[in-house]
């Protein structure tokens, strides 16, 4: 990692979000553009949004690889409440004016104040550098939801009395008999919801609304409710405990016809409530269904069905204590099922009992499809590993009971799945059948939040493109509105320390432009007053305040900044990770911040503390000098923060923080006499290296140091969950790639070679394999930083935080000896990123494309920098200036566009 002080540099430099009005043309000067359907533009990083309620949204675009000759030299933004109005002249919420620059994301609404319910219409007009170059989006539009708390004119309501902690069905009955202009439901519904109207389950998201805090945030949904309306229409609100306890619903509804007229009711009028099939829904326990419970009739538009209040059966729900928190839209995408998987086998280890192998460790839960005798019961049981006699082994589990239970009404093929809990297993234990499920009897569902996949990843070595595949798996296993730690066990919680380095791995595999905004949020919501957040998000166990390694409360804000150039929420957060850094500073002894709860957490058994908590902390990486490296840390990436919001003040005094902290650093912990950093060991030096405050005098000491500790042991790593990450991109970036390369590739403890010689599927909390009721989770994505080491050395793409959001970004691929190829891509705001490369005869063949409005800082591998050849041409044929060498590389900076190189290797 470069200096971070280094980089402060680019604070005198125009912030790449900011809108910069270098030149206004009048409201008369329109652009005439030709429209290009392809352009993409967004709203808070999403296509048409319903029902948001930021007050500045932010505005994007993707010019489409068709306009891959378009440069982008301005832009102007119409906004307008009727998309007849969207020209220069009559746009009547918002002209941005004509804004001199490329930057195509992250641009904040800056217009009248937008109100509740009303939908905007938008497009964007870009000039290109070649006048008379033009393009225009197609409209676009985005839709308010309920703005301020007084919007709400529903109570909250439960019933909370004998069915307490039960899974609640609320029902209502009313008429849309006239044409609709326009149907909304804003609903919420704590711990978890499903809303039905006429039978059918409105939208295809699961477990909504997104995980919070409660008594801070609540967060609801919009649903365009207008396809499943008829003439006469019965609702079904069916809540459950979640994460909550006591299940709540407050829901408000809005018809509009197209003769004028209004209609609405709120959760204050739907009052009626019963118990369900839903007998029972844990999200740790797992879900008990009734079939014999089932009403086909609750689907009768009238409410003659319910006469004889209150009886056994119905109840009137009550006004209840609110939970505390902010109405607030949910603006991330939903967990939805995102993918149906047939089993790859079914074993019977005792009689009665039945076994299905998913063949990989995942997150969801099954699917059923079967016959039975009214009564009969399957009882299906969850886990990730099995015991000898291969039955299933939930010990890892500790309380969580991960356990599904259908009873059938014997009514034919019964088809049923859970709607309220979700499981962390590979195998599901079944029993309660006299054959084994086969066919579609029983499918694996995985279900996550909807994120899209953004990279991809392939090379020559097999093993590397396995444990490629394990880490997206194990990522994509712990996206549940909030990233857990892990899927299976009874915890499910989002750590700040596991995210601090796994954040950027988590980048490059997803499009995380929503869902870390969100979980900033959550974040937020543990702050005190006096600066403290806490070890995990939404707050449930942990230290107060958080250990210092946190650094992820800064990396979410900074690392969405450098992504999708959202300067926005670094703005609007700023003030909270200020706070935090304050709080650090004012817990330091002469510089030095001593707390510590977990320092580099997890190493190799070898290296742990014996005797404490799970033997996971580190006997030879001092707790104190994590810290105070993270005060560093976070003080430069506050520093950096400043400039983006243009506070200079604030930015030279973090600055001068992070100096100051670098020196006490480097003063306590520098050992001359060993030449290195702590113990000298493999954590130290590299924390030391990757946070780029080694004096230049001491930097190749340090690294030789490091390489020996490596070599020392067998190129195998002695580090746990965050000093991995520095290890290898700290080896890497200081001439050492080969040795990185050795440990990334082993296939004996410690490594992730060894995982998957165990049969790993996802990665593993521990080094070790262990199947007890500690410490073991089979699923576990902290130790995943060797996927972002993939794309950024491998496969070479790396943003810059001076040109954020891919305005300008950088390609540099490494290439180990015994690599022969490697071939990546990432989905960026810009458009489709690719990199490749291959050996052979003595030459490298390297691709890079480079997508329309951005420019590529490229490293093209060469031992001979006069041997490079571009599509066939020398690069000043080919009109190519290089602008520098390394021993192995030519530099060049590419604008948009496909290129194939050759050069000597």
């Amino acid at each position: 990692m470069p200096n971070v002080i280094a980089m402060i540099a680019i604070l005198s430099r125009k912030p790449a979000f900011a809108l910069v009005f270098l030149f206004l043309v009048a409201c008369t000067g329109a652009l005439r553009a030709q429209t290009v359907s392809q352009l993409q533009p967004t709203v808070q990083y999403a296509v048409n949004p319903l029902g948001i309620d930021e007050t500045n949204p932010v505005f994007g675009w993707t010019i489409p690889e068709s306009q891959r000759s378009f440069r982008q030299r301005s832009y102007q933004v119409l906004v307008a409440d009727d998309p007849a109005l969207l020209t220069p002249a009559t746009a009547n919420v918002w002209n941005s004016g004509l804004v001199t620059g490329a930057v195509s994301s992250g641009i904040t609404y800056a217009g009248k104040p937008l109100e509740s319910r009303r939908r905007y219409y938008w497009k964007v007009l870009l000039q290109g550098v070649k006048s008379p170059d033009t393009l225009s989006s197609d409209v676009a539009n985005f839709e308010m939801g309920l703005m301020q708390q007084s919007d709400w004119r529903g109570d909250w309501i439960s019933y909370p009395f004998g069915w307490v902690g039960r899974v609640l069905y609320y029902r209502c009955v009313f008429p849309a008999g006239k044409p609709l202009k326009r149907a909304r439901a804003y609903v919420s519904g704590i711990g978890y919801y499903t809303l039905k109207l006429n039978s059918k389950k409105v939208g295809n998201c699961v477990l909504d609304p997104a995980t919070s805090d409660y008594a801070k945030s609540v967060y609801y949904n919009t649903f365009d409710i207008a396809p499943y309306l008829t003439a006469n229409n019965v609702m079904m609100l069916t809540v459950a405990p979640g994460w909550y306890g006591q299940p709540k619903m407050r829901l408000q509804v809005e018809l509009e016809f197209t003769d004028g007229s209004q209609q609405s009711f709120t959760s204050s009028d739907m009052r009626i409530v019963t118990l369900g099939p839903i007998q029972r829904a844990g999200i740790l326990d797992g879900e008990y269904y009734d079939a014999r419970e089932e009403h086909p009739e609750w689907w009768l538009p009238t409410d003659t069905i319910i006469h004889g209040l209150p009886s056994k059966h119905w109840g009137v729900a009550h006004s209840v204590e609110p939970p505390g928190g902010r109405m607030r839209a949910q603006q991330l995408e939903p967990i939805e099922v995102v993918e149906t998987i047939r089993p790859v086998a079914v074993s019977q280890p005792k009689p009665g009992v039945y076994v299905v192998d998913a063949g990989q460790n995942l997150a969801g839960w099954a699917a059923l499809k079967l016959a039975g005798k009214r009564g009969d019961k399957v009882e299906l049981r969850f886990a990730e590993t099995l015991y000898p006699d291969g039955t299933i082994n939930q010990e890892n589990l500790r309380t969580a009971a991960a356990t599904d239970t259908y009873i059938f009404k014997g009514e034919g093929t019964e088809s049923w799945e859970p709607s309220f809990t979700y499981h962390g297993f590979r195998y599901i234990q079944v029993e309660g059948l006299s054959k084994p499920p086969a066919g579609d009897e029983l499918l694996v569902r995985r279900v996550r939040s909807s994120v899209p996949v953004s990279g991809t990843f392939n090379s020559s070595n097999p093993l590397l493109n396995r444990i490629y595949k394990m880490v997206q798996h194990t990522e994509a296993s712990n996206l549940h509105s909030i990233p857990t730690d892990c899927p299976q066990r009874d915890e499910r919680m989002g750590w700040m320390n596991d995210l601090t380095v796994r954040i950027e791995q988590a980048l490059y595999n997803f499009n995380m432009a929503r869902f870390y905004p969100k979980f900033l949020q959550d974040v937020v919501d543990t702050q005190h007053e006096d600066g403290d957040i806490t070890d995990t998000a939404p707050y449930r166990v942990g230290g107060r305040p958080a250990d210092p390694v946190s650094a992820s409360f800064l990396l979410l804000a900074a690392e969405s900044y450098r992504f999708y150039g959202n300067g926005h929420l670094v703005e609007k957060h700023y003030t909270a990770l200020k706070a935090w850094v304050d709080m650090l500073e004012k817990k330091t002894v002469d510089g030095v911040l001593e707390y510590s709860y977990y320092g580099d957490w997890s190493p190799p058994a070898a290296f742990s503390v014996n005797g404490q908590a799970y033997g996971a902390l580190s006997k030879n990486t001092p707790g104190n000098l994590m810290s105070t490296g993270y005060l560093y840390y976070s003080a430069a990436l506050l520093s950096k923060m400043a400039g983006v919001i243009r506070n200079p003040s604030d930015s030279i005094r973090y600055a001068q923080l992070a100096q100051r902290t670098a020196a006490v650093f480097n003063n306590k912990f520098y050992n001359a006499a060993t030449g290195g950093y702590g113990s000298n060991n493999q954590s130290c030096n590299s924390f030391a290296l990757f946070l780029g405050i080694v004096p230049a005098d001491k930097l190749q000491r340090v690294v030789a140091n490091l390489k020996e500790d490596v070599v020392k042991h067998d190129f195998h790593l002695t580090t746990g969950n965050l000093c991995t990450k520095y290890l290898l991109e700290s080896l890497t970036e200081n001439g050492e790639v080969e040795a990185a390369y050795r440990i990334a590739t082993q296939e004996t403890y410690p490594s992730w070679g060894y995982m998957l010689s165990k049969g790993a599927t996802t990665l593993w909390e521990r080094w070790e394999y262990e199947t007890g009721g500690s410490m073991n989770s089979h699923n576990h994505p902290m130790m995943g930083s060797v996927g972002s080491w993939f794309y950024k050395y491998l496969v070479g793409i790396v943003p810059e935080a001076e040109h954020a959001g891919f305005e300008r970004f950088t390609i540099r691929p490494y290439l180990p000896e015994h690599l022969q190829f490697v071939e990546g891509s990432y989905h960026s705001v810009k458009g489709m990123i690719r990199s490749s490369w291959k050996k052979e005869k003595g030459k490298v063949q390297f691709t890079v494309t480079v997508p329309p409005n951005s420019v590529a800082k490229v490293y093209i591998p060469a031992h001979d920098p006069k041997s490079v050849r571009v599509n066939g041409k020398s690069l000043k044929a080919a009109g190519i200036t290089a602008s520098g060498t390394t021993a192995q590389a030519v530099m060049a900076d590419l604008q948009p566009g496909e290129y194939h190189f050759s050069s000597k290797w």
